[in-house]
């Protein structure tokens, strides 16, 4: 009889980022070098929660600080428009009390809540950001520090929040169920969650991926869709939790946008290619129309809400 054939190795598998699952790396999507540390990173796909995320997933705070994506730039001006993701907080907002934003940035979103009649604290891991804070929006109570921190002096001081808030953070996380647990401990029983993360699914990711860096490592190593992000927030333990869609552009932003794109990779064309800008340029508000509607099918992130565990009244 024939020699049994050996059998086929298993695939290399790492522990997933938000559940018990083994994933496997996406075959279909190409390591990412990043030149920023000059790592390279496989994303990973969860086959028992969706979660898609970047190996090694080891945050590097170093990119906020040297302003390592362009964004930051902005932040570090006060030049930051609003930001839209977190527009449905403020619709939905009831009642008041004591409010924490990690990952504050600029305070805009805090100073946002101390106007609806909250009192605002804030942690960041970038110093830069929080003198923003402080400077334009007048907020005292920011501070730039690591949550480990805030959070072990909190644990001292016996102070919790009514309402946590972390805007584009989540998908920062090299430990979300850690970094939720520690959410969790910092708010009242009952405590009111909220923030948003990008929508791996939205209207052109592929593209705005070849545009930009924003969205791999090691600035996002997480990509959720719905289905994962609720996973993570029902597995940490929160209740009521809710998830939608937001952040289209309005058709005025996508015209300005498009024209700034074309503008910053026009600067390193030949002379005789200049045409073609000025061509493109005049040609953005018919451009812009697949993206207004591409936007409105799939938008840019998704904005989610929960609350912390409540004690049983039976």
């Amino acid at each position: 009889m024939p020699a049994a054939m050996p059998a086929e190795s298993a695939k290399p598998t790492v522990p997933c980022a938000a559940c018990a699952g083994q994933a496997h790396a996406d075959e279909a999507v190409r390591p990412h070098h990043a030149p920023h540390n000059d790592q390279t990173y496989d994303l990973q796909r969860c086959p028992v929660c969706g979660l898609q995320f970047w190996w090694p997933l080891k945050a590097d705070p170093s990119v906020y600080e040297t302003e390592g994506f362009e964004a930051y730039v902005d932040y570090h001006s006060g030049a930051r428009p609003f930001p839209r993701w977190s527009e449905p907080l403020f619709h939905s907002l009831n009642g008041s009390g004591t409010a924490l934003d990690i990952g504050c940035g600029d305070g805009a979103v805090l100073s946002r809540l101390a106007a609806a009649g909250f009192d605002p604290h804030g942690i960041d891991l970038d110093t830069k950001s929080v003198r923003v804070a402080r400077e334009k929006f007048g907020l005292r109570n920011v501070t730039a520090r690591t949550l480990d921190d805030y959070a072990a002096e909190c644990a001292r001081t016996g102070i919790r929040f009514d309402l946590i808030t972390f805007f584009e953070v989540l998908e920062h996380q090299d430990s979300p169920r850690g970094f939720l647990s520690q959410v969790a401990a910092l708010g009242n029983e009952g405590c009111s969650i909220a923030g948003s993360v990008p929508n791996r699914d939205r209207f052109l990711a592929r593209l705005d991926r070849r545009l930009s860096d924003g969205d791999l490592p090691p600035h996002h190593f997480l990509w959720f869709s719905e289905n994962s992000l609720a996973s993570l927030l029902t597995h940490a333990g929160f209740e009521e939790v809710s998830i939608s869609k937001v952040g289209a552009l309005p058709f005025s932003s996508i015209v300005t946008k498009l024209r700034a794109i074309v503008a910053r990779k026009a600067s390193s064309w030949p002379i005789q290619m200049r045409w073609v800008s000025k061509f493109l340029e005049l040609m953005t508000p018919l451009l812009a129309i697949v993206p207004w509607v591409g936007m409105r099918a799939a938008p840019s992130h998704l904005f989610f809400k929960c609350r912390t565990a409540t004690k049983s009244t039976a």
